[in-house]
């Protein structure tokens, strides 16, 4: 692990004693960090959201994939996300076949899918962090979209994670950060947390959010 805070060698758009924010594609980035305990994050799901500085597209998260997996492997100790699409599950697990598969349990609150309403969603685990031993479930109902992105996930999601996967004194990367949420919630569980946005308007969304005081867990 790096010793200085924040790591040396990018420009920070935002950083304090436990939050670095860097504005930037994580494929430009991500090389030049060192390594982290665990890798929390919610990537573009290529389902054609409408972003400013990215094209949703099933082939273009499969680009994705295909870079943050191998690096994630090779530098984290764990990799936690969703896994998109259910339809893109054959190809994951075809190309990169994940350790474990976790279910996010939403409630009744989940959103209209297929069949019905979607009351969980897959995830994707690689890894495993030494010491920590975990259900295969999240529980966290979803929240109201009320701070400038179009599908953040809530932040009870990001410390019900955190607090099972790794311990106090580690570091976490959302290397998709968004709104911030796994930045906010390593924060208050007293991590140190780095996140990657390739929006602008989005780095500043969750700097303010990391201005905040530590709220209480």
């Amino acid at each position: 692990m790096n010793p200085h805070w924040p790591p040396a060698g990018i420009e920070w758009y935002y950083s304090d004693d436990a939050v670095a924010i860097a504005h930037g594609d994580c494929r430009e980035i991500l090389p030049l960090l060192g390594p982290v305990d665990l890798v929390l994050t919610d990537p573009p799901y290529g389902v054609g959201m409408d972003y400013a500085s990215y094209d949703d597209t099933p082939e273009n998260w499969r680009e994705l994939m295909e870079f943050l997996i191998p690096w994630a492997k090779v530098n984290a100790q764990m990799l936690i996300m969703p896994c998109a699409r259910i339809m893109a599950l054959p190809w994951i697990y075809q190309t990169f076949p994940p350790d474990w598969l976790m279910a996010w349990y939403k409630g009744s609150p989940g959103t209209s899918a297929w069949t019905g309403f979607n009351d969980w969603e897959p995830h994707l685990v690689y890894g495993k962090v030494k010491g920590i031993q975990m259900h295969d479930y999240i529980q966290a109902t979803p929240e109201p979209f009320t701070n400038g992105h179009p599908c953040p996930k809530p932040l009870r999601w990001g410390k019900w994670l955190i607090e099972r996967a790794s311990f106090p004194d580690q570091t976490i990367l959302d290397p998709f950060c968004g709104s911030g949420t796994t930045l906010r919630a390593a924060k208050d569980l007293g991590r140190k947390a780095i996140g990657i946005e390739i929006e602008e308007r989005y780095c500043e969304i969750t700097a303010r959010r990391m201005s905040q005081s530590v709220m209480a867990i």
